[in-house]
């Protein structure tokens, strides 16, 4: 039960503060329309950001990012050891990042066509 709220809490959180900072201020989403992520995506699975809802996209991702974080962070709390979550968080971000993108980025590419 303690590692249920603990994602919960962390997921609430990171997705609040993301949304607050980078889709609710007009500086923020201005920024995030060039930012790193948005490229990545536009270059990895070829999605036209003119074709989509970008504010929609950007819900998306801060719901992705948010999960990521907060699942990573909910496994490595069974461990003590600081070596051993460093090992294991790094084990479990990477190819979650790349499985929810993917994911991500076919669900927008779909949604690109209609």
């Amino acid at each position: 039960m303690d590692y249920l709220f603990t994602f919960i809490f962390c997921f609430t959180i990171i997705f609040l503060i993301y949304t607050s900072i980078v889709i609710w201020r007009k500086k923020g989403f201005e920024k995030f329309k060039i930012s790193k992520q948005v490229i990545f995506f536009e270059k990895a699975y070829k999605i036209d950001l003119n074709k989509i809802n970008l504010k929609s996209f950007a819900y998306a991702l801060s719901l992705t990012n948010a999960f990521i974080i907060a699942f990573t962070c909910t496994v490595i709390e069974i461990f003590d050891n600081l070596i051993l979550k460093l090992m294991v968080g790094f084990i479990i971000l990477v190819p979650l990042m790349l499985l929810m993108y993917k994911i991500l980025g076919t669900i927008y590419k779909k949604k690109e066509g209609k």
